[in-house]
């Protein structure tokens, strides 16, 4: 069983996405707002203190956490009792296997939660739901990097794609995946362990690559090899004070911007490949 070790930090509101997404980086796994404290938690084999103050010392922050190791205990768990199902713009669902059905939502998406990022519940994952109601995925082929638990593999399917290929860096989330394809019956879905090197070598009709805007921009020029002439490109998990960049590098790169939503201080764009 995981050893987590848990992080307090005094935070302003303001500063809570930013500070959130620098965590996401280093390796946090859950987050729980307590309005003026922000308490993150790592796997203990993760943590490391020196990393941590260098990052909060970017914002004058590097002598404000506290941190203790916590008792051994099933954390997934214990986050699943507080997992609440949400639905977005009235036309997907997301739900645990324990969470009551709803018949007249037009998509369902069953996640097994786990502490990880990609149960839906994050703004950025969100916000690439929305794009992607607007874009016929009617046997497209899709690429999801950073596909977490799969929901927006599983959502690709269920809105008509053929095949979908997800890629996560991170192996628990891949199995966690894996997992929940059993729940989605999403039977075009391949899932992968891996970066950059993991892409197929074939193009895809639709890109979605919602990771940390740092990450993204290492991927831009790889992504940029995938989508066909014509084929969109969905990036999220920025924060609006990094839209330009990301705008920039990805224009650069022969990308049209369709569109941009955003929600909180968090940003999703939509491009077409020239």
């Amino acid at each position: 069983m995981t050893q987590y070790i848990e992080v307090s930090i005094p935070l302003l509101e303001e500063r809570k996405d930013v500070i959130i997404a620098e965590l996401e980086q280093l390796g946090y796994e859950g987050f729980w707002d307590q309005g003026t404290m922000l308490v993150a938690y790592i796997p203990q084999s993760d943590f490391l203190h020196k990393r941590l103050y260098d990052t909060l010392g970017k914002y004058q922050m590097e002598n404000s956490f506290s941190y203790k190791p916590l008792e051994d205990r099933n954390w997934n768990e214990e986050w699943e009792k507080n997992y609440d199902p949400i639905i977005v713009d009235d036309r997907v669902y997301i739900r645990s296997p324990f969470h009551k059905e709803i018949e007249s939502i037009e998509h369902e998406i069953i996640i097994q939660p786990q502490m990880s990022f990609g149960t839906g519940h994050h703004e950025t994952t969100q916000l690439v739901i929305q794009m992607m109601l607007t874009l016929d995925f009617t046997n497209k082929k899709v690429l999801d990097m950073g596909t977490g638990t799969g929901v927006l593999a599983f959502l690709a399917q269920k809105l008509g794609a053929g095949r979908t290929v997800g890629i996560d860096y991170d192996l628990n989330s891949v199995n966690n995946a894996e997992e929940n394809l059993k729940y989605n019956k999403s039977v075009d879905v391949s899932l992968l362990h891996g970066s950059a090197e993991a892409i197929p070598d074939e193009n895809f009709d639709i890109v979605l690559s919602n990771i940390t805007k740092n990450i993204n921009m290492t991927l831009l020029p790889h992504l940029a090899k995938h989508v066909s002439t014509g084929g969109y490109l969905v990036l999220a998990g920025f924060l609006n004070f990094d839209l330009k960049e990301v705008d920039s590098a990805t224009k650069s790169l022969d990308f049209e911007l369709i569109r941009n939503i955003s929600l909180g201080d968090w940003e999703s764009l939509m491009y077409k490949k020239l």
